[in-house]
């Protein structure tokens, strides 16, 4: 299909719809018009998505990126087509706005197959986005037009004159999942294209008026007096939720360049991250408790702990971080770690099978949930202030280090009682409790588990090389005491191991996994390493398997029945254990490489157990 063909038959099937909608919308009831355009537009999806399943778009083409001029038909088609497709977004019916979205999402998807007029596709939605957010925060004017030193065509001013936050929140629904599909292609050609609007968009975009709008519980202006409070509450979670797929999709080079597209995007969504909080602030006092409020909060700690993985946070970025969880979300941080109840075996948390649990029980389960968010960023925040190289100079380091060191003393003091650590060197039957309870909270997402199980493998714990340093504070080493005492990374790996019930099919397919494989190995990797180096300690460790308090992570390969489950008999042996689960598990990757069905290559890994083996041979 030629270049320009596309863009007519989008054009021409689209304001079909539209013109179909306007004449009707003066002779029938509102119900009858929102009836009817919700038939027209699955129409319109279900026709653009058989030009691209039936390959109605010639793949042989020339696919090289074209462009068109401002004044080409096409591109005054193109537009007039996004025009109308973003009005609708703004609509009150919200399967009007899904499926507008969804068609603006197949339009990029039928550009990219054709290789037409993408790039100018994807700017025209950004300028929507940028005119929307214009007019529902107006910039002073002396002409009261408030559009007119914003730049964009007078068609999509004409259209975004009405915009309101529902306008904004879908266009951000747009976006990210245009984004999605790019990244899922890897079409890193058209990527860069997108990441360039998107940057000149954020600069666009008058954040100050926005901040204005957000204080002023009134709002500002008409147009927010009469917008409703659940459109801006919307239309933060999904600003978050884009940011957030920003910062995971695309990822940030420690030697690119410090003014490249990306780096500016991570600079500004991390400047915009106090704002946000700021904003959402009111809507989660005022909502506690409610599903979107629990939404939000999911949202922005995603948001933070994503962004803590770019090389150029600045530690004072951390510190203010560290210090909004300490005051905002000091419940989910100072709520005592008790032995966690293990979650449904066959369903997965926020599924509809969890319909079944009471209203507590799923309140308890999202708590958890933020919880794990809350503790994870926590740790992270504070565990890099202790030992990362991000310090401007030594009295950044020094204050950092200081407020870094209070912020988990205080924290591990709600934790644990503070007689848990009289005997310095010894792991007291207390403390243990803590580093179980600690793991079970993480064991109900993969996902969260081997990231903080990294990055406590990433910390000095035993604090010497600090400790060294100069600006040691007294309590130091009592801090590095406890927290090598709590998170010992061999004493970590035995529980870890435990509470899959020394299961090796469960360790096989985290390491096959294609969302977490990678980080599984790596801490494996790591964690035989330490056992190698702490032979004794883990011979030794006196752990006692509790089955009732386990996360049931263990495969379920037979069938069986409670009684079945009440009458196994518990294994005091955590060694004996443990060495069954690695070795058992040495073999089914060696099989699996001899038959090259290994996703990767395991040799690495295969070498550490081997390691591992020769010492279990020894201790024999």
């Amino acid at each position: 299909m030629a270049s320009g063909e596309i863009v007519s038959r989008l054009h021409l099937l689209i304001d079909r719809c539209v013109r179909r909608h306007a004449e009707r919308a003066a002779s029938l009831p509102a119900e009858a018009i929102e009836k009817d355009l919700l038939l027209s537009l699955s129409q319109v999806l279900r026709e653009i998505q058989s030009w691209i399943s039936e390959a109605g778009l010639d793949s042989d083409s020339d696919q090289g990126e074209e462009t068109a001029a401002p004044e080409s038909k096409d591109h005054l088609r193109l537009e007039r087509l996004v025009a109308d497709l973003v009005g609708f977004l703004g609509v009150k019916n919200v399967h009007v706005q899904h499926l507008s979205g969804n068609i603006l999402v197949q339009v990029s998807q039928s550009l990219v197959e054709s290789g037409s007029l993408w790039n100018d596709f994807v700017r025209l939605v950004f300028d929507c986005l940028h005119l929307a957010v214009v007019y529902i925060c107006p910039v002073p004017s002396p002409t009261r037009f408030e559009g007119s030193n914003t730049g964009g065509s007078d068609v999509l001013k004409g259209k975004m004159e009405k915009a309101n936050w529902c306008t904004v929140s879908g266009v951000f629904r747009v976006l990210r999942n245009v984004l999605k599909r790019l990244s899922q292609e890897e079409n890193e050609e058209l990527i860069d294209v997108y990441l360039e609007s998107l940057n000149s968009t954020l600069v666009k975009i008058p954040w100050s008026r926005m901040d204005i709008h957000f204080s002023n519980p009134h709002g500002s202006g008409e147009r927010s007096s009469h917008g409703n409070n659940e459109g801006v509450t919307v239309f933060l979670g999904n600003f978050v939720q884009f940011l957030s797929t920003v910062v995971q999709q695309v990822h940030f080079a420690e030697d690119s360049d410090a003014f490249g597209t990306m780096h500016l995007i991570l600079q500004k969504t991390i400047e915009l991250v106090p704002d946000l909080l700021r904003w959402c602030q009111p809507k989660l006092e005022s909502q506690s408790g409610s599903s979107m409020s629990r939404y939000l909060v999911h949202k922005l700690l995603v948001l933070m702990i994503r962004l803590t993985y770019q090389s150029n946070i600045r530690c004072t970025v951390l510190l203010s971080w560290l210090q909004y969880l300490q005051h905002r979300y000091q419940g989910f941080l100072h709520h005592t770690l008790t032995r966690h109840k293990p979650v449904q075996d066959n369903s997965l948390e926020g599924s509809p099978f969890l319909v079944s649990l009471s209203d507590r029980d799923a309140n308890e389960t999202h708590s958890d949930h933020l919880q794990r968010l809350s503790v994870f960023l926590f740790l992270r925040c504070s565990l890099t202030l202790l030992y990362s190289s991000r310090h401007t100079d030594k009295d950044c380091e020094f204050d950092c280090r200081k407020k870094g060191m209070e912020g988990v003393f205080k924290w591990i003091e709600q934790q644990v009682p503070s007689d848990t650590f009289l005997d310095h060197g010894t792991y007291s039957k207390k403390s243990v409790d803590f580093s179980t309870s600690f793991i079970q909270l993480f064991m109900h997402e993969d996902d969260l588990l081997f990231k903080v199980l990294l990055q406590l493998l990433s910390a000095p714990l035993d604090g010497k090389e600090l400790l060294k340093g100069e600006g040691s504070l007294p309590q130091d080493e009592e801090i590095y005491v406890r927290l090598s005492t709590l998170f010992n990374p061999v004493i970590l790996f035995c529980i870890f191991l435990s509470e899959l019930h020394y299961d090796h099919q469960v360790l096989l397919d985290y390491l096959i996994s294609k969302d977490i494989g990678a980080s599984c190995a790596e801490y494996l990797l790591r964690c035989l390493r330490a056992v190698c180096d702490s032979w004794t300690l883990f011979v030794e460790f006196p752990f006692e398997e509790n089955l009732n308090n386990s996360s049931s992570k263990r495969r379920r390969l037979l069938l069986e029945t409670p009684e079945a489950e009440q009458n196994r008999k518990l294994q005091p042996q955590a060694f004996e254990n443990a060495k069954d689960c690695l070795l058992s598990l040495q073999n089914s990757i060696v099989r699996l490489h001899q038959k090259k069905l290994f996703p990767y290559n395991p040799e690495a890994l295969l070498r550490r157990l081997s390691r591992f083996q020769e010492l279990c041979l020894l201790h024999e």
